[in-house]
């Protein structure tokens, strides 16, 4: 067990540590704007219970998991870090303009829904099948239920691609 070291061995951070995350807040406090506001904005319906469940039962996500990330950072954490873990909080189905929608908080990343002519256009399901699956259909309980007719993959990390069969078939 390392010295200092707490029943779960967790070490409090050093003095240095705490100036310096200090510093990184009393910056955030000079920002203009409110971000929580921010990311709000086109809230259209929350996902406040949102656990997506796999074949077996099990949740493959489970965005309940970080409701702990709320106040003020702890100091051990970086506070624009501890900031973005708890924008990344605002989950549910967001208007960003006109004809195109996005959901946040069913995954690592977003998709995005674009009003087509004859149906959605997709933009990066997310990672899994299960949690694009819950996304569509969380924001078909909300928008009215088109059909996918398109696609798009932004780039190749597998949260913008790895969700694709459960918004469309092969």
């Amino acid at each position: 067990a390392e010295v200092g070291a707490d029943a779960d061995g967790h070490v409090a951070p050093s003095s240095y540590t705490e100036d310096k995350q200090a510093e990184v807040q009393r910056f955030l406090d000079q920002l203009e704007g409110d971000a929580f506001v921010d990311a709000r904005r086109g809230l259209i319906a929350p996902a406040e219970e949102l656990v997506v469940l796999g074949e077996a039962g099990t949740a493959v996500w489970n965005a309940n998991a970080y409701d702990f990330i709320t106040g003020a950072a702890p100091t051990s954490v970086n506070p624009s870090l501890w900031q973005q873990a708890a924008l990344n909080n605002t989950r549910g189905l967001f208007e960003v303009a006109p004809g195109i929608y996005q959901l946040r908080g069913f995954d690592l990343a977003n998709m995005t829904l674009i009003e087509g002519k004859t149906g959605w256009i997709l933009v990066d399901p997310l990672t899994s099948e299960e949690t694009a699956a819950a996304a569509l259909a969380f924001a078909h309980e909300h928008l009215p239920e088109r059909p996918v007719r398109a696609v798009i993959f932004t780039h190749s990390h597998i949260d913008h691609f790895g969700g694709v069969y459960g918004v469309v078939t092969p």
